[in-house]
């Protein structure tokens, strides 16, 4: 710390005690979708004590989301104090217009290519290597090694002139090769490195800023920013894996080819395209596979740096030989492909999906026991596993040149030993002990490896841990997604209990993401009224955090679980601490999804083009005739008007938007749903609770291409969600008679993720705030955005004028 930075923290010490205000700490707890009405009704019913007892003690309240009521958008307004407009993160799908077509895009996250040489390294000579030009660096190294070891050979070992000068000249011209062939290692591209869409300060920025020490742990979207000093911030969602991957990149390996597919191409192991089947070759007794790891960017530059030079050379073919020609062809032909495998198109850009050919690896052997297996993987120590068990972590290095690599930990679970064996293998974490110099889990990078010392133990590092695709791809047990949750929640309880420990801090924030990820895959078991609902499978008993626990019990349990993580948060609180809770969103059953465009094209709103297909329906807005459709979805829930000046083919003048949305708004809340419990012969429901302009809810230059948020977000009823093929702007199409037309808007849903809050109504699905303070709470309620000034208040740190709403005050 600067002389002027320590000396102004020391006065502000002084004059905070002079003026006789509490020095007290405050620690703010996040569990990811904790609902409001679950919450309540547990703790009416005894089963939450601790939180009940805080309730009494303090304030209760439900937390209202952002709109849509996601994690992207609320956990980023709910730690900026700012909306999406001024964060930067208006949800996780959003629409990007392109020149002449509208497709989705991450709303959270951008993916891009970094150049290595431009990273912040921590080496001396890689920092050397990187800020040099190529030739200043030869030459420079050349001569000033050449002028010390002449010298060197000449008078300490005695040569002679000529002798010394040979020897000297020798050795200088073999290291200006391997500084050439070094700079050359560094001038090579990251592939699919993740940028952090937030662009204002979180809560603990103005903390730290302030003086305020302070400790954020698995916060979402804190990634990638530049460090406060004072403030240790370790990353949460958003994070992606080692090979750039924002759900991970799982694999099960198997010696039954019905079940896999041989290396390097492997089976996609379901919709959500997260995890590979891959299968085994046997040779002498030992099955043997690969694991595949980031992009092998020096040969992708290889690649790309002579398609491009073939493309300058044929372009000015015109008095070439028609031989020669050929030949050039035939060798751009070749050069696609290879591209291709990097996932780049036949002009070099990048954007497809990466062959594993493209990607470094590292062997995988696996040796077979009486019920078990001995498995090693790359140069890490061999691990045995028994049937049913996990491994402990695998350390992993991927080499992608001499001078880079990227350092990764899995874990591996044995499913089945034999007929057929089947073993797990979860996604390549980042290693947080040496995290890569391009993706850091943490500010400042070193704090992951200190976070690790706490518990003297590897973590998770991937934004989204838990194993929801998995299940969701139907591939693994859910007895195996439960294990991997109390595995989730045992390492972020311990960790968050370290720092609870320590008194380097005034300010804790702690996520837990468990609650939410297991209501997004049990729900269908709690609710005896959604579309997979099983009597006899929600009775199946599981040992879950050492109870005895059926499926049906599994969310209430959850929820149990975060009520002792308060009731460690309080035992440790000190006489003049404050302690928040607060949840990104609530909770609902998710029986029944919505098609929007379905709806839209009902209404007249979006008209199809000609000569449709089936297949276009699955194809993001591939269905539209946008000559004449006047407003489309795509994402979850949001409509989008076809805005002259804006989309690329707009109809719709900005006069008359606003007529057209309330026209659209009321049309869409006046639909009926006419199929759901048929068999029990209710009444028609309506699907849609609610539907609002957000240029009003969040001002700001809609009518540009720069606006994050949709024009109209539908808030839909309980039980409903936009369907999974609309949220990639999909559409349900069907063959009829007629030829191609849209069919049903509504639909069961059936999959395992059977919960969710994205694209219901916000004052649907509320979360949670609780505060060991009681408070004077405002009439129109408690708002993700209210958390920020409320925290900074109660530090005592000037709350910034940016900030939208009032801090909470005190009865």
């Amino acid at each position: 710390m600067s002389f002027p930075r320590l000396l102004w923290f020391a006065l502000s010490l002084v004059c905070l005690a002079a003026s006789g205000r509490s020095q007290g700490r405050v620690i703010v707890l996040g569990f990811d979708g904790a609902d409001a009405r679950m919450t309540r009704r547990m703790m009416d019913a005894g089963e939450l004590p601790h939180m009940a007892k805080l309730a009494e003690q303090g304030t209760f309240a439900p937390l209202i989301s952002t709109n849509p009521a996601e994690s992207a958008a609320g956990w980023a307004a709910l730690n900026t104090g700012v909306g999406p407009v001024k964060n930067g993160v208006a949800s996780f799908i959003v629409r990007s217009l392109e020149a002449d077509h509208v497709k989705p895009a991450t709303g959270h996250v951008r993916i891009e290519d970094v150049a290595y040489k431009d990273l912040d390294h921590r080496g001396i000579f890689k920092r050397w290597i990187a800020g040099t030009e190529r030739m200043p660096l030869i030459l420079g190294g050349v001569l000033i090694s050449l002028l010390v070891l002449w010298l060197l050979f000449r008078f300490l070992f005695g040569m002679g002139k000529l002798a010394a000068l040979l020897m000297a000249g020798i050795l200088s011209g073999a290291l200006g090769a391997g500084l050439h062939r070094a700079k050359g290692y560094m001038d090579i591209q990251i592939v699919d490195v993740f940028h952090n869409q937030v662009v204002a300060d979180g809560f603990w920025d103005y903390a730290g800023r302030a003086g305020v020490p302070s400790i954020v742990l698995d916060a979402a979207l804190s990634f990638g920013r530049d460090a406060t000093e004072g403030t240790r911030v370790l990353g949460g969602l958003g994070l992606p894996d080692t090979v750039g991957a924002v759900s991970g990149n799982w694999s099960i390996f198997t010696d039954d080819a019905l079940l896999g597919s041989p290396q390097p191409l492997g089976e996609n192991a379901g919709s959500t395209q997260s995890g590979s089947m891959y299968l085994l070759t046997d040779i002498n007794g030992v099955l043997k596979g690969d694991v595949y790891g980031p992009v092998h960017a020096e040969q992708r530059a290889s690649v790309l740096t002579e398609l491009k030079a073939l493309l300058l050379e044929l372009e000015g073919a015109g008095s070439m030989g028609y031989k020669e020609k050929g030949t050039l062809d035939e060798r751009l032909r070749q050069l696609e492909r290879e591209a291709a495998a990097f996932g780049l198109n036949d002009q070099g850009e990048s954007g497809g999906s990466i062959s594993n050919t493209a990607r470094t690896k590292l062997p995988l052997l696996i040796e077979r026991g009486e019920g078990e297996v001995t498995v090693t993987l790359g140069s890490d120590e061999p691990q045995t596993i028994r049937e049913g068990e996990w491994s402990s972590w695998f350390h992993l290095e991927f080499e992608i040149n001499p001078m880079v690599s990227a350092k990764a930990i899995t874990r591996m679970r044995l499913n089945s030993a034999a007929d057929p064996l089947e073993l797990y293998v979860h996604t390549f974490e980042i290693d947080p002990e040496a995290p890569l110099e391009w993706q850091p889990v943490s500010q400042p990078p070193g704090f992951a490896k200190e976070a690790a010392d706490w518990i003297d133990a590897p973590y998770e590092t991937l934004g989204w841990s838990c194993m929801t695709n998995q299940l969701k791809d139907r591939r693994l047990d859910t007895r195996v997604f439960l294990e991997d949750i109390e595995f989730t929640m045992d390492w972020r309880r311990r960790l968050t209990a370290a720092a609870m420990q320590r008194d380097d801090w005034r300010l804790l924030y702690s996520v837990y993401s468990t609650t939410d990820r297991v209501q997004h895959m049990m729900y269908a078991h709690f609710d005896d009224r959604h579309p997979g609902h099983d009597e006899e499978t929600a009775a199946q008993s599981v040992s879950f955090f050492g109870k005895p626990t059926t499926f049906a019990e599994v969310i209430p349990a959850i929820y149990k679980q975060m009520d002792e993580r308060v009731g460690e948060a309080m035992e440790a609180m000190r006489p003049d601490d404050v302690l928040y809770l607060c949840a990104d969103h609530g909770f609902t059953s998710f029986r029944r999804q919505v098609f929007l465009n379905n709806l839209l094209c009902e209404h007249g709103y979006l008209k199809l083009k000609e000569d449709l297909r089936v297949a276009d329906g699955g194809t993001p807005l591939g269905f539209v005739d946008w000559s004449s459709t006047q407003a489309y979805s795509l994402g979850l829930g949001m409509v989008y008007l076809n805005l002259k000046g804006r989309e690329p083919h707009g109809i719709v003048d900005p006069a008359d938007a606003r007529a057209l949305l309330e026209n659209i708004r009321k049309d869409l809340l006046a639909v009926q749903d006419f199929g759901q419990d048929l068999e029990v012969s209710v009444e028609p429901v309506s699907p849609i609770a609610d539907a609002e302009i957000l240029w009003d809810a969040y001002p700001g230059e809609w009518q540009g291409k720069g606006y994050p948020c949709a024009d109209l977000m539908v808030g839909f009823a309980e039980f409903y969600r936009i369907a999974w093929g609309g949220v990639m702007g999909g559409m349900a199409l069907h063959q009829t008679s007629h030829g191609v037309t849209p069919y049903e808007a509504y639909k069961d849903n059936l999959n395992p993720w059977s919960g969710d809050h994205a694209s219901n109504s916000p004052d649907l699905v509320t979360g949670i705030f609780f505060s060991s303070k009681k408070l004077n709470l405002p009439e129109t309620g408690v708002s993700v955005m209210h958390l920020a000034p409320t925290i900074l208040k109660s530090l005592d740190v000037p709350i910034p004028d940016s900030l939208r709403l009032a801090p909470l005050t005190a009865e």
